[in-house]
């Protein structure tokens, strides 16, 4: 039996000022997810705290500087022997004119109802499966229940390291 390494990744889910996601096309060189769409975001480094390598990710994708709000979901992606375990947050742009790193290839503002359209990263393609992100849950409510207290826990969690009670 092959033991998984964890790995934390935190994404954002930013809105324009008419409520569409930001949604950033991998380079078909990436080694995961080539070519498929993804929310901006990345791996959080050993000592970093949530908030900070979000904040981090983002500058180094698209030379946005954001705000961030809240955990509005969880995904994980299983890779070889890794898996990553993506934090999900709302955020605002408060600075920056949008200018894509050699990571990506591509961007576009979407609504969320038309996220079903693009080829989603894996880890994406399940949080959009299971979440309410398109205003419908297909989540039973068992499943719910047990998610519910554990996303709490993790804002929880953030706010604490971001300094708000």
């Amino acid at each position: 039996m092959i033991n998984h390494v964890y790995e934390l990744a935190v994404r954002v889910l930013l809105t324009d000022q008419d409520g569409k996601i930001l949604i950033l096309k991998r380079s078909t060189d990436s080694k995961t997810n080539p070519g498929k769409w993804e929310l901006p975001g990345g791996n959080v480094n050993q000592d970093e705290s949530f908030d900070h390598a979000l904040i981090r990710e983002v500058y180094e994708e698209t030379n946005l500087k954001i705000t961030l709000e809240h955990v509005v979901g969880a995904s994980e992606q299983n890779l070889h022997i890794i898996r990553a375990v993506h934090i999900i947050m709302s955020g605002k742009i408060i600075e920056g004119k949008l200018n894509l790193s050699t990571e990506h290839e591509g961007y576009a503002w979407v609504w969320k109802e038309t996220l079903p359209d693009y080829e989603l990263a894996d880890w994406l393609q399940d949080y959009v499966n299971q979440s309410n992100i398109l205003g419908n849950s297909n989540l039973n409510e068992d499943s719910e229940n047990t998610l519910t207290p554990w996303l709490k826990s993790i804002k929880s969690t953030v706010d604490k390291m971001a300094g708000k009670k």
